[in-house]
């Protein structure tokens, strides 16, 4: 694959001070279209939204963000809790100067996403939760392993590649403590405080955020539906961009406006 067919190479890195923390965001820097901005899970970073960021950026303004302490970005002396991740998000996004911006969170991603719009009202236009965590059928850190690992059989070897690669370069202390903030947040709550209109999704064959899990956000979201992506694994955004980007589209249309380009929702021949 030549390096301009590599995903993301559409993408401009630029890195971001706030609060004492760099944060490090590729994007398209493109101030005439509706942003979006794609918030990472724990132990990843932007690198596997990627994919699902080329499909978006053919008519929106993306951004894919690496939070403090992951990707690449210099580590913080102790991991971060879900709350200060949301603060940094809700800084980053005021520095890129991001106006009602649509607000994506992949798994923990999630997490943090519902933190910094509880935290900041009227930040944000509306807001896409992929496989949110934590499913409180699987609140403790020995549930959620046994869910990984389920996942982890049922993503391509690709996909692996990149999710292991991220948690490697994370290391595993500072994993295990962002762990243990993670299992103890609670999502449901935070949602509550989410006035905008959301969209809560998972892939059909994620064994980590569980159909019922979704609906439950859903019913407890002021202004929230639920779409599935049918037979996709946890990471429905690195190994199905455009069928995540189709299910997408309607309510992206609604919240911004805009739609991608039918042509670029279709299967690689």
């Amino acid at each position: 694959m030549s390096q301009d067919n590599e995903p993301g190479a559409g993408l401009s890195p630029r890195r971001v001070h706030v609060s004492g923390h760099a944060v490090d965001v590729r994007g398209t820097f493109a101030p005439g279209r509706q942003p979006i901005l794609l918030v990472h899970g724990i132990g990843m970073s932007g690198e596997y939204f990627l994919p699902f960021a080329d499909v978006l950026s053919q008519t929106h303004d993306v951004y894919a963000v690496d939070l403090p302490g992951y990707g690449r970005t210099p580590k913080p002396p102790r991991a971060l809790t879900i709350t200060e991740l949301g603060e940094v998000l809700a800084e980053v996004t005021l520095a890129l100067g991001l106006k009602a911006a649509v607000v994506v969170g992949h798994s923990m991603g999630a997490q943090i996403v519902t933190s910094s719009i509880a935290g900041h009202r009227g930040l944000f236009a509306g807001y896409i939760l992929i496989g949110p965590t934590v499913d409180p059928t699987a609140r403790s850190l020995p549930a959620q392993a046994v869910r990984l690992f389920r996942d982890s059989l049922a993503e391509p070897p690709s996909s692996n590649a990149v999710i292991f690669r991220n948690y490697l370069r994370m290391g595993p202390l500072r994993y295990l403590r962002t762990a243990r903030y993670m299992v103890t947040h609670r999502t449901e709550e935070s949602i509550r405080h989410c006035t905008i209109p959301g969209l809560v999704m998972g892939g059909g064959r994620d064994p980590i955020a569980s159909e019922a899990w979704l609906y439950e956000l859903a019913r407890i979201a002021p202004d929230a539906q639920v779409l599935e992506v049918p037979g996709g694994p946890h990471a429905v955004q690195l190994n199905r961009p455009r069928e995540l980007a189709a299910a997408c589209a309607p309510f992206l249309e609604s919240v911004t406006g805009q739609q991608p380009d039918p042509h670029t929702l279709a299967p690689h021949s």
